[in-house]
């Protein structure tokens, strides 16, 4: 629940209700609304779903100024009519309206939409000047097209399709991104002319033409640029480090528990989440905080023994889940319809039904998710070692960084010629597009740092565009609002300046989040190599899931939709070693039927 979507333009009776309409599993307690014609051929509307977590009102309208917004604000520095009470170092953001809101941002409005922190997506419309803002993280989404002069924009694109006349048109490059990240990677998205607003981003719409800015360039605050700052000035020693990285856990679990004094943590037992739940219990120590976990029956790997010794030292109120086919097969049509623009991550399923238990208990919801993109998690040591030994006597130096990370994601990289239909391929522009996406983050000068480098490229691209997109679909779905401590401006900044070896300390991963908990998390848990949340599709498919793979991956819907070769499919099918590009079939055939579904939905 809670979603913002709109349009601003040329005046369209009835294409708000029609956009609410489309997201009505996200408007289940209704909608609000404002709207003013400004010219004879010019109107803006903003419509709002009211979120369970926050029932006053967020959109206002005064004068020749709009405002509305999703989400939740932490904190604001803007000139309100009131003061804000604050708790340790983190102002209440319940208590402003969003009258005082609409006010503190009427001048100098660039910078002080800049200045807004939260979890938020954010319209604005200041006389003939339109704005749209997503928070510096990337927590929710937003999506917008211009369609003959008209700009349209809504937290899923399903809704900007409430304008008939604006084309479905999939973009061919977007189909081999997909496959080889399982997710489309920055501002482009499936579909030919509509973009996905990335974070730390103003959009700007005025006489009918749309300017982006990325105004939130984390990058200027590596360590030893940190002088040229005005954030701060560069630390010393390693506990100054240690006590900073700290300091800014327990802020963002604070500017959380601001939304809700009852929130409910995801917990897997890795370091990431179990930090968040530590740091959450002690700003809150008179509260039982339910705590939900996963695990996919005892035959398979689970992460419980570490769950069960965080559920045990801070007594939370914990929530088993054994998760199986059955539980979402005959509902997984729609939980991607929920996912939008397509994401082939097998645990969107895990996300989904712990959203659908938590939300029996709370509105709000804490995750662990920004502890490997913000602090050197997994795929750095391998990048780092292609670094060191360089490319292979036969292989070209040209893109050979960008081909190794891609190679990294363990996808269908190495399908794609064997997997996708040859014109389609040509069409795409091939590998050297792949290349070409991903080259500016390799090549620009900041940050100098090659694992700030990759940190950047993970934030910008991994987190913005999967890891807080997918959390946010599924949680919505949901009726839930999910905030990632690990995944606040706070949080990029301190570990931007942070020294790149004390985030990779030799082959350990995430040195200086660990030390900064330690005394919170048991050793156990510290010590432990990243294990990651392993859906077992590699054997779903061979069992309870292998007819509904064969029916939705048959020859005659892949001819009909004339994308892939039928013929690699059914290797992959039948777990064929030879002929097919490395192992996972499981999650290959996952992200097949994923896209499967979401043409069938959303192009077909």
């Amino acid at each position: 629940m809670g979603c913002l979507f709109g349009y601003c333009g040329k005046p369209a009776p009835g294409l708000l209700a029609s956009m609410a309409r489309r997201l009505s599993h996200r408007c289940t307690l209704g909608w609000e609304q404002v709207a003013k014609k400004l010219r004879e051929d010019y109107v803006v509307e903003i419509g709002h779903g009211i979120a369970p977590w926050c029932q006053k009102p967020q959109v206002v309208q005064r004068n020749n100024h709009l405002l509305g917004y999703a989400g939740t604000l932490f904190n604001t520095s803007l000139p309100l009519t009131v003061s804000i009470p604050r708790i340790g170092n983190t102002a209440a953001a319940t208590n402003f309206s969003v009258e005082q809101l609409l006010g503190g941002l009427i001048q100098n409005t660039e910078k002080r939409l800049e200045q807004l922190e939260g979890a938020f997506v954010m319209a604005l419309a200041v006389g003939d000047t339109f704005y749209l803002v997503r928070d510096h993280a990337g927590v929710k989404a937003i999506y917008w097209t211009v369609h003959q002069g008209r700009l349209l924009f809504a937290s899923e694109i399903k809704a900007l399709f409430a304008d008939n006349r604006l084309q479905r048109r999939m973009r061919p490059g977007a189909l081999l991104e997909y496959l080889s990240f399982s997710f489309v990677p920055g501002a482009r998205t499936m579909f030919e002319g509509i973009e996905e607003l990335q974070p730390g981003t103003l959009l700007t719409f005025s006489q009918g033409q749309a300017k982006v800015r990325r105004h939130f360039l984390f990058e200027k605050q590596e360590w030893g640029m940190a002088k040229q700052s005005e954030w701060k000035e560069e630390t010393d020693t390693t506990q100054e480090h240690v006590e900073a990285v700290r300091s800014a856990l327990e802020m963002s679990v604070r500017d959380c528990c601001q939304v809700s004094t009852t929130p409910a943590v995801f917990l897997s037992g890795g370091i990431d989440s179990s930090a968040v739940l530590a740091m959450t219990c002690k700003v809150l120590p008179d509260v039982t905080i339910p705590t939900f976990s996963v695990n996919f029956g005892p035959e398979y790997a689970n992460e419980n023994e570490f769950i069960s010794l965080m559920v045990e030292r801070y007594r939370t109120d914990h929530h088993w889940l054994e998760i199986r086919p059955a539980d979402f097969m005959a509902q997984l049509r729609e939980i991607i319809w929920y996912l939008d623009d397509p994401i082939g991550d097998p645990v969107a399923m895990p996300n989904y039904l712990m959203a659908k238990a938590a939300a029996k208990v709370t509105d709000v919801v804490l995750n662990g998710e920004g502890g490997d993109p913000c602090f050197g998690g997994p795929k750095n040591i391998p990048m780092f070692l292609t670094r060191l030994y360089g490319p292979a006597p036969d292989e070209p130096k040209q893109g050979w960084l960008e081909r190794n990370y891609l190679h990294s994601f363990q996808r269908c990289y190495q399908d794609l010629k064997s997997l996708v239909e040859p014109s389609l391929f040509k069409e795409a522009g091939g590998e050297e597009a792949l290349v070409a996406l991903l080259e500016p983050f390799f090549n620009t000068p900041t940050p100098q740092a090659f694992l700030n480098k990759l940190m950047s490229l993970n934030i910008r691209l991994k987190g913005a565009n999967l890891i807080l997109v997918k959390v946010d679909k599924m949680t919505s779905a949901n009726g839930l609002l999910a905030l990632p401590p690990l995944f606040s401006r706070r949080i990029i900044e301190t570990s931007m300046a942070c020294p790149p070896e004390l985030k990779l300390e030799g082959a350990v991963e995430k040195a200086i989040l660990k030390k900064a908990v330690q005394d919170l998390v048991p050793e156990a848990i510290i010590a432990r190599p990243k294990s990651g949340m392993m859906v077992p599709v590699r054997f779903w498919f061979q069992g309870e899931m292998r007819r509904y793979a064969k029916k939705h991956l048959s020859p005659k819907n892949l001819k009909r939709v004339g994308l892939f070769n039928p013929e690699y499919v059914k290797r992959l099918l039948n777990y064929e070693i030879e002929g097919v590009h490395g192992m996972r079939h499981g999650l290959k055939l996952w992200m097949l039927i994923t896209f499967m579904l979401w043409y069938e939905q959303m192009v077909e």
